[in-house]
């Protein structure tokens, strides 16, 4: 199921004295989440709650916000590490566009036998490339997210992979110890 709220940007601190804050972006660039009308904070009961918008630039890669409901330092400081969301709606994006958090959840299957190795819980950012964290339900195997492994990802049937023989039995083995399950 698509979610309506996403996870847009993170507040790191305040900015000056008058409850601006500056944001790091989590968006495909800082301009994208800059260029949103609204962001919001999830509560502790679920709910989010609207932060609009009066001012937003990009500095040195993140995005300084002045919004309506925040006017003192205090306020600002408050939010620090909070999570910021964007409606799904309001993202400036193409309808072939594949969403990260679109996939979380979804079922890993070998792409030319159809053998399900389990469920994608998250992917994992490294310097080569993306890491699918894979939950086997014997334990987590890291799959690079690169061509030669992922054929496919489609938001409504999963991941398609092609690995390497025996690349699933070994892992998932590693993950609990020994064969025997010794360490």
């Amino acid at each position: 199921m698509k979610k309506e709220y996403l996870e847009c940007g993170k507040i790191v601190c305040q900015h000056g004295v008058r409850g601006a804050v500056k944001v790091e972006s989590w968006c495909d660039a800082p301009s994208v989440l800059a260029s949103l009308p609204v962001l919001y904070l999830e509560s502790k009961s679920g709910g989010f709650s609207p932060l609009t918008p009066e001012n937003a630039s990009v500095y040195k890669g993140m995005v300084l916000f002045s919004f309506k409901e925040l006017t003192t330092a205090d306020a600002a400081i408050a939010l620090r590490g909070r999570v910021v969301f964007a409606r799904r709606e309001d993202l400036p994006l193409s309808p072939d566009r594949v969403l990260l958090q679109d996939l979380y959840g979804l079922p890993v299957t070998d792409a030319n036998n159809g053998t399900v190795y389990g469920t994608l819980r998250e992917i994992r950012e490294s310097p080569a490339a993306g890491l699918l964290v894979i939950d086997t339900g014997r334990g987590e195997v890291l799959l690079p997210d690169v061509p030669a492994f992922v054929q496919r990802k489609d938001p409504v049937t999963g991941i398609f992979v092609t690995p390497i023989p025996g690349f699933f039995d070994g892992a998932a083995e590693n993950v609990a110890g020994g064969k025997d399950g010794t360490p």
